[in-house]
């Protein structure tokens, strides 16, 4: 029988660690501190709770 830790992730949870992979490491601390967690995961909820114009870079003009 297999555990929980021996499953394939699921589409949305390996999108999720796409995602953290690509993050630099102040990005992902700043994720984190967005989620109020030390959790990657709850960095991605937080993430994906927000629209796509929160998601693009600002850009000074």
């Amino acid at each position: 029988m297999k555990n929980e830790h021996d499953r394939e992730p699921t589409p949305d949870e390996t999108a999720g660690i796409v995602w953290w992979n690509s993050l630099a490491e102040t990005d992902r601390a700043a994720w984190l501190a967005r989620a109020d967690s030390a959790v990657p995961a709850d960095a991605w909820l937080a993430y994906k709770r927000l629209g796509d114009g929160e998601r693009q870079p600002r850009t000074v003009n």
